[in-house]
């Protein structure tokens, strides 16, 4: 058979070569007969699909992967919702259970998708599949079995825990293909975290792939190939191959600076939430931590945390950075991170801190005590005047450096004023991107092109400028600084820290020592002023490739990713 090239769209890079295992839709009979039993299995079997959630959630999180942990808890809490049950136990007195679990989760994620929060719209593929797994339960359809042999996943959607239990299968999923998804949905999240490659948007072709026929995904561009040519499967393992090379080659250089050719320094610190996530980047040679997240702790919250629970949760995470710089994110509530007692409540970060003065100091406090033995920094999220940061910094001892995050278009026009009342500045990519490109559900997936975007990169290069005029340290610690050659741009714009998830700290410190900060700059500046993402983009592809030649290939193509 010829070969066919399906398009969708990255959502976690990395190439995989695997037999197509699909799992296909489940069809529920609209016309069967409701009745007390019916009602009785529906719920039993959204119940099994919490449990089943919960257990996997304690998995995960006994690995030390906080993040994930937390996404598939707040999907343990969706399955338990009494407005979904309700509602299922009302469709389930005419049809059958497993139409009532289907039909009720679709009307949910309907409800959803009319959000205009594109972050609580992306939920809706969640609750699909909370309702597709209830039906997969209610027909005995079997679950994922572990694969004999490497296996591409192929199917409509999958939800963060479908991610998750891939993880178990020994190691033999080796990619994920799906004819809808976002590279915004917790399940892309997932695929990111377990290094899973990922395309999603393939559409309908995709789920005719015969069952066990060759699969060759590539999730740095986004895309399957079905039937691929023995040519096209020999060359894909050796990108595989050559991949798994690169990154043993990278890890290397961990005892070896970040600083460019001409002599910059540049600062390379990781993003965490857990104590093993702060191992692992200081492990690969990170300075320290420009990002502890401190939310997700909280996410089934019944209200403010006390200081006694956030020193619980700081404490373990804070400990082996003894000496070094350790940043710590206050509460950052709201949109997709909304525990129980916040439901409702438009306020976001800063703001929403702000609002609640007793639980903010109580955070405040337990973050100075646990804190006591690092180089502290307090970041608070979403500022948007330096009054906000003003009232913060009352609320502190004197000495504690005070950083504002920039993730908003009219955050970055006042970075000026903001920085004028601060210590430090940090640009938080991800929101920056979706707010100043206004993505909504009609265009759900931020790229690596959304962050090199010369408007997004103009709002970048005002801030440093605001800071620098004021001898202040910028950070970035968006997952746009763990992507070499969105990372080469940002040094170009003068960025003085890069925080990035562990795993992305071995190519960046290549990247760096690659460059010539000069260059750098006069590419960056060309950025600014070019016609497209794509263009800013080929730019600063085009000036790492003649700096780091082929090896620099390997990087800046094999190891790039999605900001989500």
């Amino acid at each position: 058979m010829t070969e066919r090239e399906l398009l969708g769209l990255p959502a976690a890079g990395g190439v995989a070569v695997g037999r197509a295992l699909v799992l296909r839709d489940i069809q529920a009979d609209a016309n069967g007969s409701g009745g007390e039993a019916e009602q009785g299995r529906a719920l039993e079997a959204l119940a099994r699909v919490g449990a089943e959630l919960g257990e996997t959630a304690d998995r995960v999180r006994a690995e030390g992967r906080t993040d994930e942990a937390d996404i598939l808890e707040s999907n343990r809490l969706m399955a338990e919702d009494p407005a979904l049950l309700r509602e299922v136990r009302e469709l389930a007195d005419q049809v059958s259970a497993v139409a009532a679990v289907v039909q009720a989760t679709e009307r949910h994620a309907v409800l959803l998708e009319d959000i205009p929060d594109p972050m609580l719209a992306a939920r809706a593929a969640d609750v699909r599949r909370l309702g597709a797994r209830a039906a997969r339960l209610l027909t005995g359809a079997p679950a994922l079995s572990t694969p004999l042999r490497p296996t591409i996943v192929i199917a409509r959607d999958l939800g963060p825990a479908d991610t998750a239990e891939l993880d178990l299968a020994a190691g033999r999923v080796c990619g994920i293909a799906l004819a809808g998804g976002g590279a915004t949905s917790h399940a892309a999240i997932m695929a990111r975290a377990l290094g899973l490659p990922m395309v999603v948007g393939l559409g309908e072709e995709i789920l005719g792939a015969a069952e066990g026929e060759p699969v060759v995904l590539d999730g740095d561009v986004g895309a399957a190939v079905l039937e691929p040519s023995e040519e096209r499967l020999d060359s894909s393992l050796r990108a595989v191959h050559e991949r798994r090379r690169t990154r043993r080659e990278l890890a290397s250089t961990r005892t070896l600076p970040a600083i460019t050719r001409d002599g910059k320094k540049i600062r390379l610190l990781c993003n965490a939430s857990t104590a093993v996530e702060v191992e692992a980047g200081l492990a690969a040679g990170a300075e320290g931590v420009g990002l502890l997240r401190t939310e997700l702790a909280f996410l089934e919250a019944s209200d403010w945390p006390s200081e006694a629970e956030h020193l619980a949760a700081l404490g373990p995470a804070l400990e082996p950075l003894a000496g070094r710089t350790a940043t710590v994110r206050t509460l950052d509530f709201g949109a997709d991170k909304t525990p129980p007692f916040l439901a409702g409540v438009a306020e976001r970060g800063l703001a929403l801190s702000l609002a609640h003065p007793e639980g903010f100091e109580a955070q405040l406090r337990a973050i100075v005590a646990a804190g006591a033995k690092t180089q502290l920094r307090v970041l608070l999220p979403l500022v948007e005047s330096p009054e906000q940061l003003c009232e913060a910094r009352a609320l502190l001892p004197e000495g504690v450096e005070l950083g504002a995050m920039i993730e908003t278009p009219e955050a970055a026009g006042r970075a000026s004023e903001i920085a004028s009342e601060a210590d430090f500045l940090s640009i938080g990519t991800n929101d920056l991107v979706q707010y100043t490109l206004d993505l909504d559900r009609e265009r759900p997936v931020a790229t690596v092109e959304s962050a090199a975007d010369p408007e997004v990169l103009g709002h970048i290069a005002s801030v440093v400028d605001a800071a620098h005029a004021r001898g202040l340290t910028v950070e970035i610690c968006g997952e746009a600084a763990g992507v070499p050659v969105l990372a080469a741009l940002l040094v170009g714009l003068g960025v003085d820290e890069l925080s990035i998830a562990p795993a992305h700290v071995d190519a960046i410190r290549m990247t760096v020592r690659s460059l010539y900060a000069q260059m750098a700059a006069a590419v960056a500046q060309s950025a600014l002023t070019a016609g497209s993402a794509r263009q800013a983009l080929e730019l600063g592809r085009e000036a790492l490739l003649d700096e780091l030649g082929d090896q620099g290939r390997e990087v800046v193509d094999g190891l790039g990713g999605v900001v989500a």
